[in-house]
């Protein structure tokens, strides 16, 4: 009798979760879910007692596949700030994306007081990483908290508009897109290529084949001192100056708005 119920509770979810992915919490009909299941409306309430536990309990089941996933991430030696980006491309591992997952990212925002376990999980995860990359030399030395704080937020906001518009199949490239531009903020720019490469070969491993990642120039940051726009590429010395109304000057002048780009401690170029 025990496993019956187990059978039926599994049913349930997995026909719930299709639904609420399909056409999200406000449109889904209890019918069309306890059709797809095979079961009767009574063994819904039965089990759930409701819509809204029932898309909890399918929230709190997406949780638990999420978590499963990012365990081995956490529990290798990898470092630290490459752990963050193999987590952040769990969210396009068709294998970890099955329906409990994707319907958990369309209902989150559609439901009332949903379950935190997985955005939960995700804070702490990264906060303790970030901690480590720190520590490790890879993150810069920043507010642990307030890092993973603003990785999370993007992160799942990315995941969470894809599953909101329908539009998961763009996930990969979003995801990488997202990485190239948070990168030049939280690593020194001789580290940025290293970590944009990482996350292009992640995404093409576990994403979409189909949805190639895009490609990655090298990292070039740009400073704009006073009339002049400084380029600094890290695999090549030197200055680009975009002023063609003024005689070029060396670079290395400390002149009033002609600042040594070297002076930066943050820009350091390579021998």
């Amino acid at each position: 009798m025990q496993k019956r119920a187990e059978i039926t509770r599994t049913a349930l979810l997995l026909a719930a979760a299709a639904v609420f992915t399909r056409v999200g919490y406000a449109h889904a009909r209890l019918d069309t879910i306890t059709t797809s299941a095979h079961v009767s409306k009574g063994a819904l309430y039965d089990h759930f007692g409701s819509k809204a536990n029932l898309a909890r309990a399918v929230i709190d089941a997406g949780s638990a596949r999420f978590q499963i996933a990012r365990s081995p991430i956490l529990t290798s030696r990898i470092p630290a700030f490459e752990a963050l980006i193999r987590i952040s491309c769990t969210l396009v591992d068709p294998a970890v994306n099955e329906a409990s997952v994707r319907a958990t990212f369309r209902l989150i925002p559609e439901i009332p007081d949903p379950p935190a376990t997985l955005l939960a999980t995700w804070l702490s995860d990264y906060r303790e990483l970030a901690r480590r990359a720190i520590t490790e030399g890879d993150l810069r030395d920043e507010d642990p908290d307030a890092v993973a704080q603003l990785l999370v937020d993007t992160l799942a906001g990315v995941r969470l508009l894809a599953a909101a518009t329908g539009r998961l199949d763009d996930l990969p490239v979003r995801l990488a897109a997202t990485w190239v531009l948070l990168l030049p903020g939280l690593v020194d720019a001789t580290k940025v290529d290293y970590f944009r490469e990482l996350v292009t070969r992640q995404v093409a491993q576990v994403g979409d084949r189909g949805t190639p990642p895009p490609s990655l120039p090298p990292y070039a940051p740009q400073q704009s001192n006073g009339d002049e726009t400084v380029s600094v590429d890290p695999h090549r010395q030197g200055v680009r100056r975009a002023a063609a109304n003024h005689s070029p000057r060396s670079p290395q002048s400390t002149s009033s708005g002609h600042r040594d780009i070297r002076s930066n401690p943050r820009r350091k170029e390579p021998d």
